[in-house]
């Protein structure tokens, strides 16, 4: 009776499981929060740039960690994906802020107050009362991803989305970008969003 080695299929079944977990050690995010001013026109806006961040953020290692983990150019190439350009040189339409919150999670008070935000009397209900006045306790949980939109004057916040991430140290740079990458899809999926603008536009024939 030939005798045949076992050794050859340990081998294979071993190298299949590691290509299986490679595979699935970045799962697609799920879900995402979307809140604007709802009296603000985003007809029209078509050129961004992004804001110098505030002083304290460049010690932060979180806001660190996201920036060396590739946030700048996820941004720009779902901005460019959408036909929003970069404007490098002139006055942009709008600014751009980003901010992850790591391990500790942040709340909507803290966040505003770093950003010194100003807010709509239209801001929405979920992040904010309707009158201008943040709901500061809502609290982002851990290895969120959150982005801001803010008008060209007047540091008014017009627009914010965020997403969970799977974005980890322990993980490595390419599987840390395939989990951006993903977040950013989900944030920036609305942008621009459908606003009373459109609704009034619609509703009376030019």
């Amino acid at each position: 009776m030939r005798k045949y080695s076992i050794f050859p299929l340990i081998i294979a079944s071993l190298a299949m499981t590691i290509m299986l977990s490679s595979c699935s050690s970045v799962s697609k995010v799920i879900g995402g929060r979307h809140k604007f001013d709802h009296a603000q026109n985003f007809e029209g806006m078509q050129r961004y740039n992004f804001k110098v961040p505030p002083a304290q953020l460049e010690n932060n290692p979180d806001f660190r960690f996201i920036r060396n983990a590739g946030v700048i150019l996820a941004i720009e190439n779902a901005m460019a994906a959408k036909q929003i350009r970069k404007e490098r040189y002139g006055e942009p339409d709008f600014w751009l802020n980003y901010f992850f919150t790591g391990e500790q999670g942040i709340t909507v008070g803290q966040l505003n107050q770093l950003y010194t935000y100003n807010l709509g009397l239209a801001w929405d209900d979920k992040y904010g009362t309707g009158k201008g006045i943040a709901n500061t306790d809502y609290r982002f949980s851990s290895r969120t991803l959150i982005i801001d939109l803010v008008s060209r004057e007047g540091n008014r916040l017009i627009w914010r989305g965020s997403a969970p991430t799977n974005i980890t140290h322990e993980q490595s740079h390419s599987q840390n970008r395939e989990s951006l990458d993903s977040a950013i899809e989900v944030i920036m999926a609305p942008v621009p969003p459908e606003n009373i603008f459109k609704t009034l536009k619609d509703a009376v024939p030019l």
